[in-house]
């Protein structure tokens, strides 16, 4: 298969995943939200993070490193796995132990038995990494996705059920775990790795560079969501961390649903394309990223202050706004991670870890500084430091990938300025109509904006890039047929 066909069949199958996961998650959100209510899902919003904190340490940032190694040097692979069910066990107890102090700080005394339970996700993660590792060396990037989204949908049902027989946080705990463990079960069902009884730490040094870089950027991201979270709670109470925890993790989610199909094919592509061709390939996913991603997510923007306490009731109308700054801004964070997808794949790893290490940084100064004054100036704040993220991402990595600044401006300058027109039509419809008819109306605004932009002030690469994606489409469909 052709590295085109290639690209197309992983990424179109990865949206299709993708689709199903966001979906489930716009179901399961709604009703877990409602079902728990702010109090329970705040507790949840705090316990998550300090497992994310140091989630990446259980990988050690090898997926993606490994994939870089010969499929037949079993001293290398077998040395990582036995030093990945390592680290695995070492941080679950780690975690557990710190999450007293957590609990001290944020008044919630409940927390440790939340975290003692979801910190078996530690060794099914370090189960995953091997499989997943030769997965991404082959490019098999739609097993992967196809796995992702059954485990999603196993683990929101169960989660969904226990919600409803009244479980109330555990319910949260029970979706994530089990999420967890059918993941790692599918992976190494696909690509399993017999490990020898070998130990050679020698043949990880390269891996362990790059892999500790990727790790530490991802550290301090999960690192800053804890000091976040903690400072909302301890100043703001538990309704206020709800709604903040809530509308980063649908933005995020949403953004990600689009985003990480594309860095995956980005990296692939970047392990293995000359130099000369790292600034063409970047451009040409940010702009799929664009026309994607930018229209969706400030759809959404314009819909959530209105339809939120519509769906999950009035508990929750302080989350319509944040989630709506959110859904603005968190995409430019996903353009963030293109560039660093690039970079990893050629080994500058410093570029992407200092940008996540000052993101972190800046974010929980914002937060400290802005959130007395109301938990709306601390979102705005936020989301000016993701747009901040991805102009310091390009900027920095401009000399390393060799690409000009202009193309990044003129890739993504019209879908983001026809989307945020869209925007403001489809807001405006909602002032006047708060029902399920102006959610319709203001989606049909929204959609004639910003396609007349588009089609106006940017036709020919709105064209050009319409036969393109619609190209990906067709070509799968072909595929697909022919196999059949």
């Amino acid at each position: 298969m052709s590295d085109g066909k290639r690209m197309a069949t992983n990424i179109i199958a990865s949206w299709g995943a993708n689709l199903v996961k966001v979906a489930v998650q716009l179901v399961m959100l709604p009703v877990m939200a409602r079902v728990l209510g702010p109090s329970e899902m705040g507790l949840y919003a705090l316990a998550l993070p300090i497992l994310a904190l140091v989630m990446p340490l259980a990988d050690a940032g090898l997926a993606n490193s490994l994939a870089r190694e010969a499929p037949d040097n079993h001293r290398v692979w077998s040395t990582s796995f036995w030093m990945l069910m390592f680290i695995s066990c070492l941080l679950a107890a780690s975690v557990y132990g710190g999450s007293f102090g957590v609990a001290h700080t944020s008044n919630q005394p409940r927390l440790p038995q939340i975290v003692l339970a979801l910190c078996t996700i530690f060794p099914l993660m370090g189960l995953g990494v091997l499989p997943m590792a030769r997965m991404i060396q082959k490019g098999r990037l739609i097993a992967p996705a196809i796995i992702d989204m059954t485990s999603n949908l196993l683990g929101a049902g169960l989660g969904i059920a226990a919600a409803l027989s009244g479980y109330g946080v555990w319910s949260m705990v029970a979706q994530y775990v089990s999420t967890f463990a059918i993941r790692v079960f599918l992976l190494n069902a696909c690509e399993f790795y017999w490990p020898h009884l070998v130990l050679d730490f020698r043949g990880l040094k390269s891996h362990l560079g790059l892999g500790g870089s990727i790790t530490l950027s991802k550290i301090a991201e999960s690192a800053g969501r804890v000091a976040e979270n903690s400072q909302v709670s301890r100043i703001s109470g538990a309704s206020a961390l709800g709604a903040y925890g809530f509308a980063n993790q649908v933005a995020r989610f949403l953004s990600e649903a689009v985003g990480n199909s594309l860095w995956a094919n980005l990296y692939y592509q970047s392990l293995h394309c000359d130099h000369d061709r790292l600034g063409p390939q970047l451009i040409r996913m940010n702009r799929i990223l664009c026309h994607i991603l930018i229209p969706a997510s400030f759809l959404a923007a314009a819909l959530s202050p209105t339809f939120l306490p519509f769906v999950l009731g009035d508990k929750w109308l302080h989350a319509g706004w944040p989630l709506a700054i959110f859904c603005l801004t968190y995409p430019f964070t996903i353009m963030s991670n293109l560039v660093g997808a690039v970079l990893y794949a050629r080994g500058y790893a410093l570029i992407p870890m200092t940008v996540a290490v000052l993101t972190a940084c800046a974010r929980f100064a914002t937060i400290y500084l802005l959130l007395p004054y109301g938990l709306m100036a601390a979102c705005v704040g936020v989301g000016a430091i993701s747009i901040l993220q991805a102009m310091g991402s390009f900027l920095a990595s401009r000399p390393v990938i060799g690409f000009r600044i202009s193309q990044v401006v003129i890739a993504a300058f019209w879908p983001v300025a026809a989307a945020l027109l869209g925007f403001w039509g489809a807001f405006t419809i909602l002032l006047y109509r708060h029902d399920i008819a102006g959610g319709l109306y203001a989606t049909a605004c929204f959609t004639i904006i910003y396609l007349l932009a588009q089609l106006l002030f940017d036709r020919s690469r709105f064209l050009t890039d319409a036969k393109g994606i619609i190209g990906l489409v067709v070509r799968r469909k072909a595929k697909a047929e022919t196999v059949a």
